[in-house]
């Protein structure tokens, strides 16, 4: 059988511009349309369709793909797109991955989701497939976003004495980002701490807490698409720490004319549990030694002063009590103090305490001894005019016998002595009282030093002393001396010295306290004091495993 052209055409397929179509063409005919450059098929429903699609094309994408969720949704923009073409990714590896979904926007816009793509295999091209099956690609157009991957560990970041300067990191890498930070929601850092955004720094000071306090909180890092959040947290310790403590008050001034020793400043020592976190601290001043500017006894007098109080929070040390003075009685209340004042017969004649006893000052208890006591059992003669010691932190001062023979024995009117502390981490000895005065008559001829007539007690008490004058020189004229004691010592809180008579012209000029000092020690596992005001001088010893603060003048308050 033959088959001719025009049966299986019906007389061919007609060629022509638009307005070249047949004009009543039957249902199927094709027309070959030369100015679309398409292929036409007449259909009862909708006339005339291109029967044979474009190729399409992609040209650019905008979105991205997480890692952290392991999807993403692209826009393709390009042309030709038809309804029913489909988005895939096709991977370095040459595999294709359709989307999970392809929305058609229009002829030149596609929304496709993906879902399941590795960075492995990165960057993807992006294939668009149209229902003919023509298709468009862009390669290497996709890359997968790669999270950020935390670097340090999740937990405690720290556990910190309060109220002290900290600075911990958080930080995350990204291999292909920029990594910011910032608290999860409902999150929040201690007070006084902050985060920086773009180190992941926490810096600033701890708050005050009673008790040990943790603090919980979340850290996002974000490259922009991927947020990993990771929990952290930083605990602040409380300080109670046990301090060990040494306060030693302001020492005594001492007496004049044959005049007792000053008593030695009060003395608390022990420990205590801190409390507050600002404690007040004050050194006491020592005390000043009476004057006689007049000579033998006449004045005008200047009355010594007791020592300053020295704080230490709710703690006061008394000041040491002034030595007694002949013929300058003192208020007990002067004499008496962390440790008494010695005694002196003063009441106005050296004769009028023959056969009595008189009492140095009184020491407060816990503090401090009472200062010594002088004796008369006889009318004085010749040389024996003394002055008692003063008192000390750990003994009572030496008494006054005017019927002693050894005038100028060192343990008769010895200042108490003081008490030994290895606070700093060496042994010092502290408030010692200081030593009585005595009188000559008969004493080295003029132009010789003084005589020491008594020691100061350990620990800084300053030593009673006494000029003596000769009767007469080779012309038969007196000699008169200018008289002083030595001082307590200063930072030992030691009592002044007394001091002697010098003959009727000369001066007397006791010794003065010495001043105090607060010494604070507590274990280094606890951080230094956060605040020392400038009011206070302050140095501070080498002791192992110990932080030592010995403040020696001054008074302020300082914080832990």
């Amino acid at each position: 059988m033959t088959i001719k052209f025009s049966d299986i055409t019906g007389g061919g397929i007609p060629y022509g511009n638009t307005a070249g179509r047949p004009a009543n063409p039957g249902v199927g005919k094709l027309y070959s349309n030369g100015e679309t450059a398409r292929l036409e098929l007449y259909t009862q429903a909708s006339g005339w369709q291109n029967i044979v699609q474009e190729t399409p094309g992609v040209s650019s994408i905008t979105g991205t793909y997480s890692e952290q969720t392991n999807s993403g949704t692209i826009t393709i923009s390009g042309t030709n797109f038809v309804s029913g073409a489909y988005a895939s990714a096709v991977g370095t590896n040459g595999v294709e991955i359709q989307a999970a979904s392809t929305t058609y926007n229009s002829l030149v816009q596609l929304t496709a989701t993906f879902t399941n793509l590795s960075n492995a295999y990165e960057p993807y091209g992006i294939k668009v497939t149209n229902p003919s099956n023509l298709f468009g690609l862009i390669p290497n157009a996709l890359y997968v976003n790669a999270s950020p991957v935390w670097q340090t560990s999740s937990g405690s970041l720290g556990t910190f004495i309060e109220q002290v300067s900290v600075s911990v990191s958080a930080t995350a890498t990204d291999s292909d980002s920029t990594i910011t930070y910032s608290l999860a929601n409902g999150s929040s850092l201690p007070s006084g701490l902050s985060l920086n955004s773009s180190t992941g720094a926490i810096t600033g000071t701890l708050p005050d807490v009673s008790t040990n306090t943790t603090y919980n909180f979340t850290i996002n890092a974000s490259d922009g698409v991927n947020t990993i959040p990771r929990a952290f947290s930083i605990t602040s310790t409380a300080i109670t720490p046990t301090v060990e403590y040494l306060v030693v008050a302001g020492g005594g001034g001492g007496g004049v004319w044959v005049g007792s020793g000053g008593g030695a400043g009060g003395l608390l020592t022990g420990t205590l549990s801190i409390t507050s976190k600002s404690i007040p601290i004050t050194v006491g001043l020592g005390g000043s030694g009476t004057r006689d500017e007049g000579g033998a006894g006449s004045g005008p007098y200047v009355s010594g002063t007791k020592g300053g109080d020295s704080i230490l929070g709710t703690l006061t040390a008394f000041g040491g009590g002034v030595g007694g003075s002949y013929a300058n009685a003192l208020a007990a209340s002067q004499s008496n103090g962390g440790s008494g004042g010695g005694a002196m017969e003063n009441t106005g004649s050296q004769f009028t305490a023959n056969g009595s006893t008189l009492s140095g000052g009184t020491g407060t208890s816990g503090q401090g001894y009472p200062g010594g006591y002088y004796i008369a059992s006889a009318s004085p003669t010749g040389s024996q005019y003394v002055g008692a010691g003063g008192g000390g932190a750990g003994s009572a001062g030496a008494w006054a016998n005017v019927t002693s023979s050894a005038v100028y024995s060192s343990t008769e009117r010895k200042g108490g002595n003081g008490v030994a502390s290895s606070i700093t981490g060496s042994s010092i000895t502290y408030a010692g009282g200081g030593g009585g005065g005595c009188n000559s008559w008969n004493g080295p001829v003029p132009g010789t030093s003084g005589l020491q007539c008594s020691d100061g007690g350990a620990g800084g008490g300053g030593a009673g002393w006494t000029f003596s004058q000769a009767p007469s020189n080779t012309s038969g004229a007196s000699i008169d001396r200018y008289n002083t004691a030595t001082n307590g010592t200063n930072g030992l809180g030691g009592g002044g010295g007394g001091v002697g008579w010098s003959g009727p012209n000369g001066k007397h000029r006791a010794g003065n306290g010495g001043s105090g000092a607060v010494i604070i020690a507590y274990p280094n596992t606890y951080p230094a004091l956060s605040d020392i005001p400038g009011t206070l001088t302050y140095d501070t010893p080498t002791r192992a495993g110990y932080r030592v603060y010995r403040f020696t003048a001054g008074t302020g308050t300082i914080t832990f």
